[in-house]
């Protein structure tokens, strides 16, 4: 009987390392990094949810594709460097990202009608705020103060 609550003990053991090895693989936040093919899976999305012709349609796939392959340059570069980056590269890492999607959105305002356009920035607005309460009931801990001044003062 001792024996098996020790092989018990044992494999709950096993079972919580494992976990435990797959969260923190996932790194800060948890999150996985997205793939093309959830930026065409979002694409489509968009496309539905804004009903886009397809001439906007065809355009706003390459902008998002485009968005995508820089921001893999991006994260290569910021692994290539190897280490957590120092708090002023981080900085300077949020800032060309910013400027990134502050590009991809002026493109998106090319393509879009006004009323299209929009009904975009409130559902990145909503996605944003979505985003932010999983970060903060993933790590309630953080306090937040830092993560809730992303963003602020942006349309």
């Amino acid at each position: 009987m001792k024996n098996l609550f020790n092989f018990r003990s044992i494999g709950l053991a096993i079972l919580v390392s494992i976990f435990a090895l797959n969260i923190s693989a996932q790194g800060p936040g948890g999150g996985r990094q997205m793939t093309e093919e959830d930026i065409k899976e979002r694409t489509e999305n968009t496309a539905k949810t804004l009903g886009l012709d397809k001439d906007q349609h065809k355009k706003i796939k390459a902008v998002d594709m485009d968005f995508y392959n820089k921001m893999q340059i991006e994260r290569q570069k910021m692994r290539s460097a190897g280490g957590p980056p120092a708090e002023g590269d981080r900085e300077a890492m949020r800032e060309k990202m910013r400027k990134m999607m502050d590009d991809r959105n002026s493109q998106y305002e090319e393509i879009l009608t006004p009323d299209q356009y929009k009904k975009f920035i409130e559902i990145q607005e909503q996605r944003r705020n979505e985003m932010r309460e999983q970060r903060q009931q993933s790590n309630p801990d953080s306090g937040g103060s830092e993560k809730s001044e992303r963003g602020r003062g942006r349309n």
